[in-house]
C-alpha cells in the first residue's frame, strides 16, 4: 500500500472523530489546550489501536480468505463507508430538526468512532508486506491532528461542518474500496 492510499484511508477513518471533535468543541464555552489534547489523544489512540487489533484477528483467517481478499477489502471499506454515510444522515437530521445530545464520555466516543478502524485493520491483514506498525502510527497521528483541528474549529466556528465531515469520510472509504477492487480486476 502506498503512502497516498494510506493517507486517504487515514483521513476517511478520522472523519467521524473529526465530526465528534467538532461537537466537543461546541460544548466548550472556553477552550484550553488541555481540552484539545485530551480529545485528540483519545481519538488518535483508538484510531491507531483498533486497526492493529483488526490486523491481528484478520491474520488468523488469512489462509481461508486470501483468494477473495480483494472482495473482502472492498466489502469492508464499502460497508464502513456506507455506515458512515448513514450516521452522517442521522446527524444531519438531528442538527436540522432538534437539539443534539452532547456526550462528555470521551472514552466511549473514542471507541465508537474507531469501530470502523477495526474493520479496516482486518482488511490490512490481507495486504502482503504491509508494515502495520508504521501504518497504525500514521493513522493515529493524522487522527490526532484532525481531531485537534475539530475541537478548535468546533469551538470557534460553531457547526461549520458537523455531519458533512462524516459524509466526506464515508465517500473516501467507499472510493478506496472501489480502488482496491478495480486494481485487482484490471
Amino acid at each position: 500500500m502506498n503512502f497516498t492510499t494510506l493517507f486517504f484511508i487515514s483521513i476517511g477513518l478520522a472523519m467521524d472523530a473529526f465530526a465528534v471533535s467538532l461537537t466537543e468543541g461546541l460544548a466548550l464555552k472556553k477552550i484550553h489546550i488541555k481540552h484539545i489534547l485530551r480529545v485528540a489523544f483519545v481519538f488518535g489512540t483508538f484510531q491507531a489501536v483498533m486497526p492493529l487489533v483488526g490486523w491481528l484477528v484478520g491474520g488468523m483467517f488469512y489462509d481461508k480468505i486470501a483468494e477473495y481478499e480483494h472482495w473482502v477489502v472492498f466489502g469492508l471499506l464499502a460497508f464502513v463507508g456506507i455506515k458512515m454515510l448513514l450516521e452522517a444522515w442521522e446527524n444531519q437530521k438531528c442538527e436540522n430538526h432538534g437539539k443534539c445530545d452532547i456526550s462528555s464520555n470521551i472514552i466511549a466516543l473514542g471507541v465508537a468512532t474507531s469501530i470502523d478502524a477495526l474493520a479496516v485493520g482486518f482488511s490490512f491483514s490481507l495486504v502482503p508486506g504491509l508494515n502495520i506498525y508504521s501504518t497504525v502510527f500514521i493513522i493515529g497521528v493524522i487522527t490526532f491532528i484532525i481531531s485537534s483541528a475539530g475541537v478548535y474549529m468546533g469551538n470557534k466556528a460553531g457547526q461549520f461542518l458537523g455531519y458533512k465531515a462524516e459524509y466526506a469520510g464515508g465517500f473516501i472509504l467507499i472510493g478506496m474500496g472501489c480502488k482496491v477492487l478495480f486494481e485487482h480486476i484490471a
